[in-house]
């Protein structure tokens, strides 16, 4: 999924996408780009991933499980 079909199934559930760099804490200390969906008006991920689709999928899982 690229970041613009990510956007607008994001828009089409009433969330926004995003990415952040998180740093792993351990001895590699690698950086991490994470993809999130959520309310990044409030900074709210309901879901985080390495992928698209994974976040969506996280995201998902926390909307229609409540």
């Amino acid at each position: 999924m690229t970041t613009q079909q990510a956007q607008d199934r994001a828009a089409r559930l009433g969330l926004s996408t995003w990415m952040a760099q998180t740093v792993a804490a351990g001895d590699s200390s690698e950086t991490i780009a994470l993809k999130c969906v959520g309310f990044a008006s409030i900074q709210v991920a309901l879901g985080e991933a390495e992928t698209w689709e994974d976040a969506f999928s996280h995201a998902t899982r926390v909307i229609f499980s409540a």
